[in-house]
């Protein structure tokens, strides 16, 4: 959010700090008979539903969502990377419960006290349609995090209240997304409008909070996991009625960086600052999607300018060999290694350097004039590769020594944060674009089997990128592919991938075939595709909350 010292102030001042999640008292985080006289303490108490998102989308929220998948991976010992979890080793997923609860009860509260301030429905239902927006984005987090979970919309204000939450079972969460979807088409779309300046793109919004863009993208999310494909379709289509044409001029591709903030393509982000004196909210993804770094600014054997010279060594995320590489064959031969070149980015703008004895194959190194030509060995080069791949820096032509020796990247520019200090990363995180929102179209399109309109929207995304359009039909099973991997290509990295692969029903399957992580093979299991409830949470329930996969598979 804009103004953020003035806005921690605000919430410490309204004792908004006060922890919530489903084992709290009964409390509310402010004092309901003095709150809720004016717009600006209802604006006051709305901001702090945005906290927890900020809690949850941290480096190990990427580890979760990105890193136990088929196109990244990560060689850090930490659990979350090799998915050695269970019940009662939840690791992240006790801070996305707690945080995600926290997220619920404070919407709930906001929801509740909003609608009934004593202000004019004009003041204060925007605001409860805020609420009811977050709201339906927790939930969204919680079901894609742990599948069926506990449901409730209501204000926790009595014990009794709050034992009865305590013991609610899992909720399908099908049903979940559903009541949701609804929910936000009766009850927030309306007071989102163009006479209050809230019917308008997140990049246009005030302070840019959520709202209508939000809404409308979390409608397609739940209808697709439901897949109700024409229903994912009316807020699809009035995204697109409201961000317009999807193309270069409209939306450039250097915009997906996340250093710039809120670009025109945003539909949600989270807002981050940070300054040696300010008291501003930070992250910490930037350092564990940047090359290695050696000290002093070198970066992985490069040096880089601009990125400050204090990050720590934490373990990167690497690409998997499903995702990019260019792997020469054995020998002291310059032919490309016949097992790389199905890479779902092919090419890439890397040539031969040197024969390796060591090796026993060749080196290679940046091709400054295939990237300049957008062309190499015959085929268009990706526009993306140069922002969501790091092969070096690509204007001096040097080259980072893991894609020196073995023809892989690590995650690019897009994500490596400029004067990064420490591990205090200020970049936004880019959650929900426009883009991602276009390939939902495709996929709706595809599943309904209109093959023209899979294939328009498809290839919206793939004129950006500068490759060739898919013209030629040959079925809608190879379809559904080209769509899929267009978002791997397109959202690779953008706390996605795991939950698209879930919402598939390929997730095991395929991140097993494709990791490059030997530890993470050897403990995945099928119950991963969904955390575990900790089991402290099932135990105050009085074991009304279970793990049934989780004890299915022996954990």
């Amino acid at each position: 959010m804009k103004n953020f010292n003035q806005f921690i102030l605000t919430l410490l001042a309204a004792g908004l700090f006060a922890s919530c999640s489903l084992t709290e008292e009964p409390t509310s985080f402010v004092n309901r008979k003095s709150f809720y006289k004016n717009e600006s303490q209802c604006i006051a108490a709305l901001n702090s539903c945005y906290m927890p998102a900020n809690a949850i989308y941290t480096a190990n929220f990427m580890l979760v969502t990105e890193a136990c998948t088929d196109i990244w991976y990560s060689s850090s010992t930490t659990v979350d990377a090799c998915l050695d979890v269970t019940p009662a080793k939840p690791q992240y997923g006790k801070n996305v419960w707690t945080q995600g609860y926290k997220g619920v009860m404070y919407c709930n509260e906001c929801v509740e006290c909003i609608s009934s301030a004593d202000l004019a429905d004009g003041v204060k239902m925007p605001l409860a349609a805020e609420a009811r927006v977050m709201r339906a984005f927790y939930y969204y987090v919680l079901t894609c995090m742990f599948g069926d979970v506990p449901f409730y919309t209501t204000m926790v204000d009595t014990d009794q209240r709050l034992a009865e939450i305590r013991r609610l079972p899992r909720t399908p969460a099908h049903e979940i997304r559903q009541e949701l979807y609804d929910d936000l088409e009766r009850n927030a779309l309306p007071w989102f409008t163009a006479e209050n300046g809230r019917k308008c793109r997140a990049s246009e919004a005030v302070d840019n909070r959520s709202g209508y863009a939000l809404a409308l993208m979390l409608m397609a999310k739940f209808a697709m996991w439901n897949e109700d494909w024409n229903g994912a379709l009316v807020p699809l289509q009035a995204l697109e009625e409201l961000y317009g044409d999807f193309n270069e001029g409209n939306y450039p591709l250097a915009e997906t960086q996340w250093r710039y903030k809120n670009p025109a393509e945003s539909i949600f982000e989270i807002q981050h600052a940070w300054s040696l004196t300010g008291t501003q909210y930070n992250g910490n993804v930037a350092a564990i999607m940047m090359p290695t770094h050696n000290g002093d600014g070198v970066f992985d054997g490069v040096p880089l300018k601009g990125y400050g010279t204090s990050m720590p060594g934490w373990s990167s995320l690497r690409a998997n060999n499903r995702y990019a590489i260019f792997r020469p064959a054995t020998g002291n031969t310059q032919t490309e290694n016949a097992a790389y070149v199905d890479a779902l980015f092919n090419p890439l703008p890397l040539t031969y350097d040197t024969y390796d004895a060591t090796l026993n194959r060749y080196t290679v190194k940046i091709d400054r004039e295939a990237l300049a030509a957008g062309e190499i060995r015959g085929q268009k080069i990706d526009r993306r590769v140069q922002y969501f791949l790091g092969l070096g820096d690509l204007e001096a032509g040097e080259t980072f020594k893991i894609t020196h020796n073995y023809g892989v990247p690590w995650p690019g520019p897009k994500f490596w944060c400029p004067d990064i200090e420490q591990n205090y990363d200020s970049n936004n995180y880019r959650i929900f674009r426009y883009a991602d929102a276009i390939l939902m179209m495709a996929e709706c399109y595809c599943n309904l089997e209109n093959a023209e309109e899979t294939m328009r929207y498809l290839n919206m995304v793939r004129q950006r990128a500068g490759v060739d359009p898919v013209t030629n039909f040959t079925g809608f099973e190879d379809l559904t592919l080209a769509v899929r991997c267009e978002r791997a290509r397109e959202l690779g990295g953008e706390f996605q991938r795991k939950f698209d692969l879930v919402r598939w029903g390929i997730w095991y399957d395929q991140t097993y075939a494709y990791t490059n992580n030997a530890t993470l093979k050897g403990k995945m299991r099928p119950c991963h595709r969904y955390y575990p409830i900790p089991d402290a949470q099932c135990a105050l329930s009085g074991y009304v909350l279970t793990n049934d996969e989780y004890l299915a598979d022996g954990l």
